[in-house]
């Protein structure tokens, strides 16, 4: 029985064979006509195909693959036997294709029913570079094999290593044994150690899991792991492998980093890579062109670092390694270009882009969504009179809530756009109640918010997380009167011919009607002119603008979103293990404190020479001035008298409130 099923296992495997057999010879006969000609000079299928990208003033300011080619008796064999135990054990007596490899990994996608392991050689790993499609299927790995056994037949076994050892990537932007010899070591790649040259080996299977910048421990192992495999192949000895593991790895710091890009290419990449695959992006030779604007991304930096020394100069802290942290994003509102993006203070120290994390509260500045809904949904206007006064909210009949304002200060009878000004909590509180969490997030979503949202009464006070990117792009609709436009970082795209890939064609949606949001915008106004946003008035920022301050509790978070006609800006700060910000006087950083110096100073950078644009009023806006507590018209000749009596402020609005438009606010003379 046991003699049976061995000839019967022998049979199916010889079967099996010249199946494959075949199924190559027909693939070879069908796909030769769509395979790439190979180069008299084998460093040139790879070297030539460095991915660049540009911002959109025409700089590059990245280049990925770009490699400095040493031949390969200028690498030391102890990265060279390292590499092969890693990736291809039989490397030297294959002809491209390890039988065994592949079996394994036809055996394991069968399996699953797609495609999980490739079970590729060095030399089919290097033939994938002749490609510029990269999909994960079938079709492509039979080519990838066809080229394998063309480069086995026409170059030698020597020449092959040393293209593969010159185009890998190693993680931290290296490619190629010799940059990332100088980069982790600061050495030639012809001087590696044992232990140095099993490290690197271990990094092309997973350059970022197993980078010793970021997780040393799990890098060792993995070197670890590489050295076991050079003694199962007898490429060292047993003692080898202990006196390496015992020796100094040398390893060096990463260099420094502080380019203000780096946040926002790493945004760009991440995003390719989802679209395209890593491979596609790295080796693809492409022309990617951005929205980036390096002036802009210039001044953001030194806006935010300038204002955040002054800010830790005044800190109460004991910890003098926890620093502010920053982030901000620019939109140019007619396209929903991202001209600026800064994700935090150092790159050099932190990679985390907090310009794209929703993991921070922004407190008030989520105010304008849920006024605006009150205005939509309920029949609300700017000149609506709302009590400001403690309250308590019986919640699902058990909870109790308390919303208080800043300072436990109430100003009694109030309009709905002083409320505003003011920030104040309560007025928010009672909106939210009145209209419900469900339809103030259904606004959000119509703004572009689509981080996750509770369903609330604190949503009114920014109790749920959103990110910098967001709050920019949704404050960019209020500045286009109602239309939307979908923040995007990619103009166009090329393929390594020039073809284009890509191109980006905006065009916005009008959510709202201008006549809609227009009071939302002129409220917003006042936030600035007069409001808990004046201070960008009083650091001399003289453009039309709006924007909304947000403070979290306990001073855990500090935003600032405004805009103009032409630039939205989110900015954010606070501390990365959400501590308070409470400087040397005991007093807490708040949005007007900490973030707005920050966008009014990049504001003023970014706008310098510019018109001041004033926001367009929509056809049918009317005016009218009324008092800030009774909401009741008051007529020019009482106005004067109202003034000097009351020293009332006065609100201007529509004078057909059923069109519930609005206008600004005139201070009293």
């Amino acid at each position: 029985m046991i003699r049976y099923l061995v000839e019967r296992i022998t049979f199916w495997f010889y079967v099996l064979i010249l199946l494959l057999v075949f199924v190559g010879l027909g693939s070879y006969f069908l796909l030769s006509r769509e395979l790439p000609q190979l180069p008299l000079d084998l460093g040139k299928i790879n070297l030539s195909l460095s991915t660049e990208i540009y911002s959109v003033d025409g700089k590059r300011i990245k280049v990925l693959g770009k490699r400095y080619p040493v031949l390969l008796e200028d690498i030391s064999p102890n990265f060279t036997r390292a590499i092969i135990a890693a990736e291809d054990s039989s490397y030297y007596s294959h002809k491209g294709l390890d039988h065994r490899g592949l079996l394994r990994a036809l055996y394991m996608n069968l399996r699953e029913g797609k495609v999980l392991q490739g079970g590729s050689t060095i030399t089919q790993q290097l033939s994938k570079n002749l490609f510029f499609s990269f999909e994960r299927n079938w079709v492509r790995k039979i080519k990838e094999l066809l080229i394998a056994f063309q480069l086995e037949a026409t170059f030698s076994k020597n020449k092959i290593l040393e293209t593969y050892c010159n185009q890998i990537y190693f993680g931290n932007g290296a490619y190629g044994i010799e940059e990332a010899s100088q980069t982790y070591f600061r050495k030639s790649a012809k001087d590696l150690t044992v232990l140095q040259g099993a490290l690197l080996a271990g990094l092309p299977n997973s350059p970022n899991h197993a980078n010793p910048f970021k997780n040393y421990k799990r890098a060792m192992a993995r070197a670890g792991y590489v050295l076991q495999r050079m003694v199962n192949e007898n490429l060292i000895s047993l003692d080898e492998k202990n006196n390496a593991l015992s020796s100094e790895l040398e390893l060096t710091r990463p260099r420094e980093d502080d380019n203000p890009n780096r946040y926002f290419i790493d945004y760009v990449l991440v995003k390719l890579k989802k679209k395209y695959g890593k491979e596609f992006v790295h080796f693809g030779g492409l022309k990617v062109f951005t929205t980036l604007d390096t002036r802009l991304q210039n001044f953001a930096q030194k806006s935010a670092l300038s204002h955040l020394q002054a800010l830790e100069n005044e800190m109460k802290t004991d910890d003098k390694k926890e620093f502010l942290q920053v982030a901000m994003v620019s939109i140019e509102n007619q396209s929903g270009a991202i001209r600026a993006m800064l994700g935090g203070r150092s790159y050099s120290n932190s990679q985390f882009n907090r310009a794209v994390s929703n993991n921070r509260l922004p407190g008030s500045s989520f105010k304008p969504f849920v006024y605006l809904t009150a205005m939509e949904r309920n029949g609300y206007n700017p000149a609506s009179v709302i009590k400001d006064e403690p309250i308590t909210i019986e919640i699902h009949g058990n909870d109790l809530w308390k919303p208080k304002n800043f300072n436990n200060e109430y100003a009694g009878n109030i309009i709905l756009k002083k409320a505003m000004m003011r920030s104040l909590n309560v007025v928010s509180a009672k909106l939210i109640q009145d209209v419900t969490p469900d339809k103030v997030i259904q606004t959000a979503r119509q703004f572009g918010i689509t981080s996750p949202l509770g369903r609330n009464l604190s949503l009114a006070l920014g109790t749920s997380g959103v990110s910098p990117l967001e709050m920019a792009s949704a404050y960019s609709m209020i500045a286009n009167l109602g239309v939307y436009n979908e923040p995007y970082f990619i103009e166009r795209i090329e393929d390594f011919k020039g073809n284009p890939l890509y191109e980006n064609f905006y065009h916005g949606v009008q959510n709202y009607s201008p006549k809609s949001i227009y009071p939302l915008l002129n409220m917003m106004q006042g936030v600035i002119d007069g409001g808990t946003g004046r201070i960008v008035r009083r650091m001399g920022f003289k453009h039309p603008a709006g924007g909304k301050t947000g403070t979290t509790n306990d001073f855990k978070d500090a935003w600032f979103n405004g805009f103009t006609k032409t630039i939205s800006t989110a900015v954010w700060v606070g501390y990365d293990n959400n501590k308070p910000m409470i400087n040397r006087f005991k007093q807490g950083l708040t949005g007007a404190s900490a973030a707005a110096p920050i966008w009014a100073f990049f504001m003023e950078k970014a706008l310098k020479g510019r018109n001041k644009i004033k926001f367009s009023i929509p056809e049918g806006i009317k005016f009218e001035k009324v008092d800030i507590h009774s909401g009741t018209f008051v007529d020019d000749q009482s106005l004067e008298s109202t003034n000097v009596a009351l020293k009332e402020e006065i609100v201007i609005l529509p004078r057909d409130l059923k069109s519930y438009d609005i206008s600004k606010e005139q201070e009293p003379k």
